[in-house]
């Protein structure tokens, strides 16, 4: 266990630009040229990107390198009176806002406006490091404007934000700007190491790679969650994953594979025994997207379709209470449009669906719990198979809803790029007909991905409505989201 006061994450902070700054090496580089060049005469400095990448530690390094004394190689030497007033906090000459806490036009002229008029006392320069530089109002943002245009020689601003876009573009533009990013799980896994060694901590690799995983890039985190595995014996795996409340690969894998299978009682008490052991099913959720981010290619139908289920559970699951009833209905709902669109695709013919009966259509994961083969059509074959082209009535032909069913049903099922099946049943889902106009048919789109396959099949889906409708039709559409069309029923 960690010994001190001092959590590993304050204990390891590091305190020069080669101590540990890991995964922003081209940060680094060029700061210690800068450094080393000519540090006095450098301003102000925005560093931006995820949390936990380091923007704050490189602030205070930076302020320091900035002031020190005796510079080693770029780095602050942290030995110098100068290092270490910054590093204990001890001057007035470096001052550290928290623009969360402190959002308001008075307390920018009471901190920076009304004090930097003064020259330095003890450093060779006044440092100001706003954190969270985002959250200042709008009022503030414009107080600090002219301050930052022309600070003076003896000052300098280093700001930090994770959110940059809500930096106005007027304060980026008198800025030096550094975009950090996430950090790889190898480095984290090698500081992770490091810390351990010098812990003494007994450890398995493959833990520390649990770990860095589940903090998703950001070091802080990997280091606080090591913090609170420390205490168990031995940081294995199996520990680390019951501790934190996280799934094994395997176990994630294993899911998606009943969730393919379209056993909605398997799916559902799978779920339930996640909850039982104590997983977090928000973590859950992450670490299923970042699989299937990781394999995409391996099945890419299924990665598209189930990592928006997954993208519906993260957006949603701060307002279930019960969260196990939240993966339940997001499955369900899934599992129901895949077999609804299979259903469609398996119909050979729209105007005598009634004589077709039930052999070719897939069963209905509501209807029975069984576990069926997963009706879900099969790869498009090499040769080239003869197609059921869907016919209509005139009356069929006046109900939008079929029509479009029958347009999409019609496109040949052969192209050079991916499977076509997948392509229809993503315009068969988020795609519908709004008007019908002389040869103009209007459509609302409610899916990037469906309206980028609706650009590619635009001149077949012509064809296929001109043929239906027997005279020349052009298509046009609206994209609405989910959220637009929900409020445009009300």
């Amino acid at each position: 266990m960690a010994t001190g006061a001092l959590s590993l994450a304050n204990k390891y902070r590091p305190t020069t630009f080669d101590d540990g700054m890991i995964g922003q090496k081209h940060i680094v580089d060029i700061l210690k040229s800068k450094m080393m060049n000519d540090s006095s005469a450098l301003q102000n400095y925005l560093l931006y990107g995820p949390r936990g990448t380091g923007k704050t530690t490189s602030a205070r390094i930076l302020a320091k390198a900035i002031n020190c004394l005796n510079l080693q190689n770029g780095n602050p030497c942290n030995e110098c009176a100068n290092c270490k007033m910054i590093q204990e906090g001890t001057t007035l000459d470096y001052v550290e806002i928290d623009a969360a806490s402190m959002t308001g036009v008075d307390n920018i002229r009471e901190e920076v406006i009304e004090k930097m008029i003064y020259p330095p006392t003890q450093l060779k320069k006044k440092i100001y490091v706003i954190d969270e530089v985002h959250m200042l109002s709008k009022s503030a943002f414009n107080a600090l404007l002219k301050t930052i245009e022309e600070p003076g020689s003896k000052v300098s601003f280093i700001l930090a934000t994770t959110e940059i876009d809500k930096v106005l573009p007027t304060i980026i533009s008198r800025c030096q700007v550094f975009q950090y990013k996430k950090v790889g799980e190898d480095d984290i896994v090698s500081r992770l190491e490091y810390i351990c060694h010098q812990e003494g901590f007994q450890y398995e690799k493959e833990a520390l790679y649990l770990i860095a995983l589940l903090s998703d890039g950001c070091v802080r985190d990997a280091i606080k969650y090591l913090d609170q595995v420390s205490i168990l014996p031995m940081i294995d795996q199996e520990s680390v994953a019951k501790f934190l409340g996280i799934s094994s690969e395997s176990s994630l894998i294993h899911f998606f594979e009943t969730v393919k299978s379209w056993d909605l009682n398997q799916i559902f008490q799978e779920i339930s025994e996640l909850a039982e052991k104590g997983i977090d099913l928000l973590q859950f959720a992450k670490q299923g997207i970042r699989y299937l981010d990781k394999h995409f290619l391996e099945d890419v139908d299924f990665a598209m379709g189930f990592s928006s289920v997954l993208f519906n559970i993260l957006s949603k699951i701060k307002y279930y209470p019960y969260q196990t009833i939240l993966y339940k209905i997001e499955i369900s709902s899934y599992l129901q449009n895949k077999w609804v669109v299979s259903s469609i695709l398996a119909t050979p013919s729209m105007s005598k669906k009634e004589e077709k009966k039930s052999e070719e259509t897939p069963v209905s994961p509501t209807v029975s719990p069984e576990k069926t083969e997963t009706p879900v059509p099969s790869n498009i074959p090499e040769t080239k198979t003869e197609e059921a082209v869907v016919t209509l009535s005139a009356s069929e032909l006046n109900d939008p809803f079929v029509l479009w069913k029958a347009a999409v049903q019609n496109i040949p099922d052969e192209f050079e790029w991916m499977k076509i099946t997948s392509k229809k049943e993503a315009l068969l889902e988020h795609v519908s007909i709004e008007s019908i106009n002389d040869h103009e048919i209007s459509l609302i789109v409610s899916n990037k991905m469906a309206e980028m396959h609706l650009e590619k099949l635009q001149k077949e889906i012509e064809k296929s409505c001109s043929s239906l409708l027997k005279k020349e039709i052009t298509i046009r559409w609206t994209f609405m989201s989910k959220e637009q069309l929900a409020g445009s029923l009300f």
